[in-house]
């Protein structure tokens, strides 16, 4: 089995953990990780929304299910190893996908005021947009789930 980090492994629960185990945990990670504690520094708070984003997606249980399938099927992808992996994030109930190594995610062009005009249709305009959002909360997860 691939070792796919999960929310489950951030609040240190099992996966088919109950609800009250899981409140649980939270309490306890909170108490523990809690910025208060450790004189506001910026890990406790980093630690400390990666806990409470954790407990978001593992007490809703529509978002549990989602993330149980996203979990399943990131294992499915590592043990098959394929050539191209695909990354999925799990952020504030929504999933976010990328394929390392596509040409799109290298480019990192700023977007122009005269895109409007340039010719494109407007589903390649949508979707250089979209792939511009998606490359922005990749950068932003890779720094909030930095390993501590």
């Amino acid at each position: 089995m691939a070792n796919v980090h999960t929310h489950y492994d951030n609040l240190k629960v099992a996966r088919d953990a109950p609800p009250e185990v899981i409140r649980a945990a939270y309490k306890t990670l909170c108490q523990k990780y809690h910025p208060d504690r450790h004189g506001d520094s910026t890990e406790a708070i980093r630690v400390i929304q990666i806990i409470n984003t954790a407990y978001a997606v593992l007490s809703d249980p529509a978002k549990r299910r989602e993330h149980d399938e996203w979990i399943a099927r990131s294992e499915a992808q590592a043990a098959t190893g394929s050539a191209r992996e695909e990354r999925a994030d799990f952020i504030g109930g929504h999933f976010v996908r990328s394929t390392p190594g596509s040409k799109t995610l290298r480019s990192r062009r700023k977007p122009s005021v005269h895109s409007l005009y340039s010719g494109q249709r407007p589903s390649q305009q949508l979707q250089r947009a979209l792939h511009r959002a998606l490359v922005s909360l990749e950068e932003f997860t890779k720094k909030l789930f930095r390993k501590a």
